[in-house]
């Protein structure tokens, strides 16, 4: 269940989108649950979403109507696990299995999940915290810097955790393959070496890290050019990119495309693939540049170490470094030989550790493991 659904495009719903496929194949049943608002069409997920705010609305005064249709829909419904994605849906699952556990005499696992650092936490979750403390939440993490950072910011015991990486998406894959964006069609030419970061565009991102790279970059290889695959989730962040550029005279270097439904179409044009965010749990978008073999050059934070070793696979840099993320690039430009190995390596590691049959049978294991501890009432 999720209290709001924003986009199907964004991370968590991507996962979301994910597991419901995939669980389909294993022959479970699944139940999708929207409490408070719905922002795009029920279609776009695999199992079609109850709107509880779209019924009774979305508003504070319909809080209570909504709430008491939760607890029927657990019931009617027969639900043996919940997994909540946010701190908001464990506070609303843990009360709701409550008091259907008084009408079935029958105990509802919750599952909360952490897929960041910490950086989107906000004051009202300490509250949230407080009042969840007494319940039995099982947590999933997809990496192990989460854990630690939901242990440090929040107090959540570590052993209260399983580390369920994010899966290759086959799908997403194969779609790269039938239908990819070229060159031609971003406007690049045949002898420009294209390096791209596919990230929205919003502060913890970094962007203005790469920006100021690029100029040592371009000062070495002038034929270098960069590319932006992402929305636009801030226009004012934005605007002093473009700003920063016109004042380092790199203009004509950046192309900022805007979003793309699924990345792995645009990811063939890439020579080289950055990512210069300050903060990330696992990213998906080191996953997709991985998978297809693209030599990488990502900031040193969150779990990026579970999917890159420095300088065998890849390179690591610190985050707001862009003297260091220049060096790293322009060492990769200058040796083909090593932007060839690490394409090898890193696409051999994280298909042997991130193929989907691998984590989804992970994630099988786990959902079992929470249903059996279900108990009758005594």
């Amino acid at each position: 269940m999720m209290d709001h659904v924003s986009s199907p495009n964004a991370g968590t719903e991507q996962h979301l989108i994910w597991l419901q496929n995939n669980l389909d194949s294993q022959r479970r049943e699944q139940f999708f649950l929207v409490f408070s608002r719905m922002d795009c069409p029920s279609d776009a997920f695999p199992v079609p979403a109850t709107d509880l705010g779209q019924v009774f609305g979305h508003g504070k005064f319909s809080w209570w109507k909504r709430f008491h249709a939760l607890i029927r829909y657990l019931c009617d419904n027969e639900i043996d696990l919940i997994h909540a994605f946010t701190p908001t849906d464990e506070i609303l699952a843990c009360y709701a299995s409550l008091f259907a556990r008084r009408k079935r005499g029958v105990r509802i696992p919750v599952v909360g999940q952490r897929r960041n650092i910490g950086y989107m936490l906000k004051t009202k979750y300490d509250l949230i915290r407080l009042m969840i403390r007494r319940f039995d939440v099982a947590y999933l993490a997809n990496s192990r810097d989460a854990v630690d950072a939901a242990y440090e910011k929040e107090g959540i015991a570590q052993e209260r955790f399983t580390v369920i990486p994010n899966p290759i998406s086959q799908l997403r894959l194969q779609e790269s393959r039938t239908s990819p964006i070229s060159r031609i069609e971003l406007g690049f030419n045949r002898d420009d070496f294209v390096i791209g970061m596919v990230a929205t565009v919003r502060r913890i991102k970094g962007y203005e890290t790469l920006v100021r790279a690029a100029r040592f970059v371009v000062d070495r290889h002038p034929n270098v050019r960069f590319l932006s695959i992402g929305e636009f989730d801030d226009q004012d962040y934005l605007g002093e990119l473009q700003a920063l550029c016109r004042e380092l005279d790199l203009t004509e270097q950046f192309t900022w495309f805007g979003k793309i439904d699924n990345p792995y179409r645009v990811l063939p044009v890439f020579d080289l693939a950055v990512l210069s965010s300050y903060s990330e749990s696992f990213s998906n978008s080191v996953l997709e540049y991985a998978a297809i073999g693209l030599p990488i050059v990502a900031s040193h934070v969150g779990g990026m170490s579970e999917m890159i070793t420095d300088g065998e696979t890849g390179f690591l840099v610190p985050p707001k470094q862009p003297d260091i993320l220049a060096e790293k690039i322009n060492t990769l430009i200058d040796q083909p030989s090593l932007r060839r190995t690490f394409s090898e390596s890193v696409a051999e590691t994280v298909h042997r550790l991130f193929d989907e049959s691998v984590i989804m049978q992970k994630y099988v294991d786990f959902y079992e493991s929470r249903y059996d501890r279900g108990m009758p009432s005594q």
